[in-house]
């Protein structure tokens, strides 16, 4: 994902510098979309086809998964200054990596927050998923929580194909690459994760949903176990059930999604 620089930005008066006021939540505007609670330091509008896209993705994320609605709040923190932004995740999140926007999972809350930018609607897209699948399932392997927002950031229409990623595995592919679940599911702290993992996650989470009934049903019988804590075997095993060689068969849905995109 795209890192963004930090500006610190310092007032002088006379010989004596002066540091700014510590960076504040955006909370002067706040407003209620379904399970979102939308807090922005700046009016948004009435009418705006980004609140109408997340709150029809909580509908496609229970719909597409077959998991149930929840009530509980996700906090979406809006600044319209980037400068802000920045100052505010490098007080309070100092060890997370720069980003437009990040979901933040506590004991009691779930918060995204997001620079009201040229990529919001995409990067709430992203961060606002996370938050609908914490709510309703909880824990999720680092692999499939950021897969399924890769596949659920894509605007509407697209069917969850997501055109960079397209790309990417396809260069990978020519020079040798091939695709390892095994080694996804091995990966537990988000900074382990390169863009083209990113990019293999959301390849996986497509192959699962667009292609056939019985791979579907294995990610829906899988999510459904870790919402009920029960033991769940990785999802790799039950792919392995489904077909001899899962890793061929994304190789195959990878090179027919580049005719396609």
């Amino acid at each position: 994902m795209r890192r963004l620089l930090y500006f610190s930005i310092i007032t002088l008066v006379g010989c004596a510098p002066l540091k700014p006021s510590p960076p504040k939540l955006p909370v002067g505007q706040t407003r209620t979309v379904d399970q979102l609670v939308i807090h922005s330091d700046f009016p948004l509008p009435e009418q705006h086809r980004m609140l109408d896209e997340l709150r029809a993705l909580r509908g496609q994320v229970s719909r597409r998964l077959e998991l149930p609605l929840t009530e509980e709040p996700i906090h979406v923190y809006l600044f319209k200054s980037g400068s802000r932004y920045r100052a505010f995740l490098k007080k309070h999140f100092p060890d997370y990596p720069m980003r437009r926007a990040f979901f933040v999972e506590t004991d009691t809350r779930l918060e995204v927050y997001a620079h009201w930018g040229d990529h919001v609607a995409e990067d709430l897209r992203h961060e606002v998923c996370h938050g609908y699948l914490h709510a309703a399932v909880g824990h999720l392997p680092l692999w499939l929580d950021e897969g399924l927002a890769e596949y659920f950031e894509v605007s509407p229409g697209r069917d969850g194909i997501h055109g960079r990623h397209v790309r990417l595995l396809n260069e990978k592919l020519r020079d040798g690459w091939r695709p390892d679940l095994a080694r996804l599911e091995s990966l537990d702290a988000p900074e382990s994760m390169r863009q083209l993992d990113y990019a293999e996650s959301w390849a996986w989470v497509h192959l699962l949903l667009e292609t056939s009934g019985p791979r579907r049903a294995a990610l829906h019988a899988y999510l459904d176990s870790l919402r009920r804590r029960e033991r769940a075997d990785v999802l790799s095993e039950s792919l392995g059930e489904l077909s001899f060689d899962p890793a061929r068969d994304l190789v195959e849905h990878i090179r027919a999604l580049d005719v396609r995109r």
